[in-house]
């Protein structure tokens, strides 16, 4: 637990404080294209540091990752956006859900507006699958879609994952 704890203080601090440099987005549009970029620049500040982070490591990695694997990094928590979670909210509800699922849930149903938003948090992976179906964008939706399975069928969504649990 006190390691877990300590990856969340780490977590708080690192979506805190979150920034992303014009040379950074510059790249993440690069990867994306002209069709997925946008999904990038919705997102908050702190997903997008994450993102870059997750392709960080990918990178360090897999030098050669395949351009779905790193696009994957840049937007596996899309679906995240539409959630609108402050950093504080989304630490508190991360903190609950691990500590007494029980509780955040009393929570929850005191805040019927969290409730909402923290739905849409936790239902990310299916969010923004749908949303790059949508695009056109077929197997790397297929990619976020299972990047929170247990056992992820796709060799590029293990990778992810690997990459993700590291940030």
């Amino acid at each position: 637990m006190t390691g877990t704890a300590i990856h969340r203080v780490g977590q708080f601090w690192r979506h805190s404080s979150a920034r992303v440099s014009p040379a950074e987005t510059a790249s993440a549009e690069s990867i994306l294209g002209p069709s997925l970029a946008g999904f990038f620049l919705e997102l908050p500040v702190n997903d997008q540091r994450h993102g870059l982070d997750v392709l960080h490591t990918i990178d360090r990695a897999l030098p050669d990752a395949a351009s779905i694997l790193r696009q994957a990094a840049l937007l596996h928590d899309m679906g995240k956006a539409g959630a609108a979670l402050s950093v504080l909210e989304r630490s508190l509800t991360v903190f609950l859900a691990a500590l007494s699922p029980r509780l955040l849930q009393g929570v929850l149903r005191l805040r019927p507006g969290l409730a909402r938003r923290y739905a849409i948090y936790a239902d990310h992976a299916r969010i923004g699958a749908e949303r790059l179906r949508a695009a056109g964008a077929i197997e790397l939706a297929a990619v976020i879609a299972e990047h929170h399975a247990a056992k992820p069928r796709s060799e590029v969504t293990s990778a992810l994952q690997r990459a993700d649990h590291a940030n």
